[in-house]
């Protein structure tokens, strides 16, 4: 019950303020005070009094001093700068948008090395791989430390096209005899050698040894190879071959008392891409 007896009493009371708050503003002009609007803008400015803030008492839902153009107040500085401090210091980046990846803050891209060097293909370490099996005399100890499949893989499409251009497609052949016979040798490398051999390590010894095939290859296209001739040629490329092959296990395994008779399976090896290629 004194709810229901409060509630006209504040009702009432907030009638008669309104009442009196509207007499008090049409007779602002004879003298009267009438209520301020400005208070309100001065208030969100900060440069306005502390008595013209509104008050949450004394004004109900239905103010008279309500101030329509409360959307265009305009803001004060604090309130721009810490609006404009979010745009340029935001997440993104310490510097905002300026000074985030999209602002040219991105990734260096020139110091990322190059494609080839990721890929893991060393122009300058096939050069010298090559000429090592060119001269087989003078091999670096340390020359097949970084085992490469560039150059073999290289040499072996070189032999598969010019073959090819004999008239003979033995592009299963050549990888096929290669990959068993890779792996036949360096189970026999591992049985004899003190030392673990890596089996990429065989395969780059003995696909960068391929090049004196693809030299007879070469010739097969403008030289007829089915005689004597080519015999004495086909004999030297097989020297050629095991040579070079046995100086770099020798040199970079260690191995050199194992040599000859690493000789064996290699020349066997060898002679396959020989007869692949005369006849």
């Amino acid at each position: 019950m004194g709810e229901r007896v409060l509630q006209p009493v504040m009702f009432s009371n907030n009638g008669q303020q309104q009442q009196q708050q509207h007499q008090q503003f049409q007779h602002g002009g004879s003298g009267g005070s009438a209520p301020s609007t400005n208070g309100q803008s001065d208030w969100f400015s900060g440069s306005g009094n502390s008595n013209n803030m509104p008050s949450s008492h004394s004004n109900g839902p239905m103010n008279s001093s309500y101030n329509p153009n409360f959307n265009s107040v305009p803001l004060s500085s604090s309130s721009s700068s810490s609006i404009g401090g979010a745009m340029t210091g935001g997440p993104i980046g310490g510097g905002g948008i300026q000074g985030g990846p999209m602002g040219g803050g991105g990734p260096d891209y020139e110091d990322e090395p190059p494609l080839l060097e990721e890929l893991g293909v060393n122009i300058d370490h096939i050069i010298a791989k090559t000429k090592a099996v060119m001269n087989p005399a003078r091999i670096d100890e340390h020359l097949m430390d970084d085992t490469d499949m560039a150059g073999p893989l290289v040499f072996g499409l070189i032999l598969g096209v010019s073959l090819m251009l004999t008239g003979k497609l033995h592009f299963g052949y050549i990888y096929g005899f290669g990959v068993f016979g890779c792996l036949a040798i360096s189970t026999i490398v591992n049985l004899m050698s003190k030392e673990e051999v890596e089996t990429w390590r065989v395969f780059s010894i003995l696909g960068y040894c391929l090049l004196p095939v693809n030299i007879l290859a070469v010739l097969a296209i403008v030289v007829n190879l089915q005689g004597p001739f080519g015999m004495f040629l086909s004999l030297l490329t097989i020297g050629w071959c095991t040579f070079a092959s046995t100086r770099l296990f020798d040199r970079c395994i260690n191995m050199r008392q194992q040599r000859y008779l690493i000789a064996y399976p290699v020349a066997l090896l060898y002679s396959c891409f020989t007869l692949f290629t005369v006849f």
